[in-house]
């Protein structure tokens, strides 16, 4: 209810959606790079995977020669061989 209530807030003023329901955002540049923003915390981190707590879920990345090459309160970027990347609960 109170998401609807925030979906109609972000229609009426134009803003991102994903801004006001703080859904994660993640952005890839090929399989070298991904760009995460919007997550809570650092679950899991080692050179095969990321596991990364978001608002709704978690996110979990997996790969070859992980590095997060930054990261702040809301941003991170990871990069190496990404080779799939899911979503759980």
């Amino acid at each position: 209810m109170f998401d609807q209530i925030r979906i109609a807030a972000a229609d009426g003023l134009k803003l991102p959606k994903d801004v006001v329901l703080g859904e994660v955002l993640i952005s890839f540049v090929g399989r070298c790079s991904v760009t995460i923003e919007n997550y809570r915390g650092i679950l899991i981190y080692d050179d095969s995977t990321v596991k990364l707590q978001a608002k709704h879920c978690k996110l979990i990345i997996h790969g070859k020669r992980l590095h997060i090459e930054y990261y702040n309160h809301d941003e991170m970027k990871i990069t190496g061989l990404i080779q799939s990347m899911e979503f759980g609960d």
